[in-house]
């Protein structure tokens, strides 16, 4: 694996900023198409408006805690003491951020021809399952205790050290 370059908390800080506005943009988009075309094209029906109200809550909620965890901090001079997290960190949180943002949108855009887009709705619950299960619950439960793991050599020695502990006294 090839290490990356650390960052500075100014570059991070702009990055933040790109981000949750590409994403903000993107959800805002995609929220004007789907009720416009809802509007004018095509006539939905309450539960088109209760699905659509669901996923616009998803993207609006997941836009606001990119934010918040992307808030920075700056000093009276306006320099950055603290970017806050790295949206764009593979393994941070701001990528589950991005991901339901970015399933919401297609979400809505698959239900513009049919209603049974929103089914895929029921896939963030499963993948939060997938995650607790495979990061979590696994791993928990299949660890061995640590005191089990001593082999035979290790055994030998302690041996041998508590023979000498007890002819010195």
């Amino acid at each position: 694996m090839v290490k990356q370059a650390t960052k500075g908390q100014k570059e991070i800080y702009e990055e933040n900023q790109k981000t949750v506005t590409t994403y903000s943009v993107v959800s805002t988009v995609s929220m004007a198409i789907y009720y416009s075309s809802c509007v004018f094209l095509s006539h939905c029906s309450s539960t088109d408006y209760i699905f659509f109200a669901v996923s616009a809550l998803v993207q609006i909620f997941a836009v606001l805690f990119m934010k918040s965890l992307a808030k920075a901090r700056v000093d009276e001079k306006g320099h950055v003491l603290d970017a806050g997290a790295d949206l764009n960190d593979p393994e941070a949180f701001g990528e589950y951020c991005k991901d339901a943002i970015i399933l919401t949108v297609i979400i809505q855009l698959i239900s513009l021809y049919t209603t049974y887009g929103f089914l895929l709705l029921l896939a963030f619950p499963g993948a939060a399952t997938y995650k607790f299960v495979t990061g979590f619950l696994l791993p928990w439960l299949t660890a061995g205790s640590d005191g089990d793991d001593v082999d035979d050599k290790k055994m030998k020695k302690m041996d041998r050290r508590r023979e000498k502990v007890v002819y010195r006294r």
